[in-house]
């Protein structure tokens, strides 16, 4: 079995009611994180699952267009369908290209490595990476799924859901596999309240790999969740108990501005004062 990044890979959990569709979804998503196409053999060691089984999952997929087999057997990538779905859902969303100037000027005013991200439930996808424009260069991904409860650009994605959706999202949060799983309640429960109050969310080194992230959001003309905007640094960079100060301010500044430019009348909190709690 090869051991996938939990960077690279989105939750797997799933109710057994909906199994079979879980493991349609598990299949795409590897096939989309996968930067070339993928045999039968390739997909079941990944995902440890029988080559059998992801033969007759491939076949049904490959049916329908979701997936799309290579001449003379040579694997597997992304069918027309998901293609489909990715260019209706770029042309329904053209946040890139509307908050662009938003972007441009908050990469030139840090300096710092800029994501844009789109909300995807309790989740959120990597829609837009500017990379730093100092020496420390960071590259993300377009298309990385960014999870919770690790990634503040997640949490951010969580918080501003309504309260019954987050009661509902957080029963399954702690039930998910254990990159993904929320051990403590309280703290993780704390981490939103500070969100709710800040507007911002930061994380020192998260997946352990020597770079860290400081979010906050965007919103649209109805006031609810459009986007997430983040900051990417080196952890060297965050050492202290919270996030310098104007970064935070830059990274504010420029989300409310996004959101006027999405026709949002939002205000955001002024350069905070309190200490969040830690992460």
């Amino acid at each position: 079995m090869i051991d996938r990044d939990p960077r690279r890979r989105a939750p797997q959990s799933a109710p057994p009611k909906i199994e079979a569709v879980a493991t349609a979804s598990t299949i795409i998503d590897f096939l989309a994180e996968a930067e070339q196409p993928q045999g039968v053999q390739q997909i079941a060691d990944a995902l440890a699952m029988t080559k059998s089984r992801v033969s007759r999952h491939m076949a049904n997929l490959e049916a329908l267009g979701l997936v799309s087999r290579l001449a003379q057997g040579r694997g597997f990538k992304l069918g027309w369908r998901v293609v489909r779905w990715g260019q209706i859902g770029a042309g329904r969303q053209n946040l890139s290209a509307l908050l662009d100037p938003v972007l441009q000027a908050l990469n030139r005013e840090t300096g710092r490595t800029v994501l844009l991200c789109a909300p995807a439930g309790g989740d959120a996808i990597v829609s837009k990476c500017l990379p730093a424009t100092t020496a420390i260069r960071i590259d993300v991904s377009v298309g990385l799924v960014l999870s919770l409860p690790h990634s503040p650009s997640a949490r951010i994605a969580y918080a501003f859901q309504t309260r019954e959706w987050r009661r509902e999202m957080l029963a399954h949060l702690k039930q998910r596999e254990t990159d993904f799983r929320v051990e403590n309640e309280e703290i993780f429960t704390r981490q939103i309240a500070d969100i709710h109050r800040l507007y911002y969310c930061w994380d020192s080194n998260k997946y352990n790999v020597g770079y860290g992230a400081i979010a906050a959001p965007v919103f649209g003309q109805d006031e609810t969740l459009a986007a997430i905007i983040a900051l990417i640094m080196p952890s060297e960079e965050l050492s202290s108990p919270k996030p310098p100060p104007a970064l935070i301010d830059a990274l504010l500044r420029r989300c409310q501005e996004g959101s006027y430019h999405l026709g949002s009348k939002m205000r955001y909190p002024s350069l905070p004062g309190a200490k969040i709690s830690s992460v």
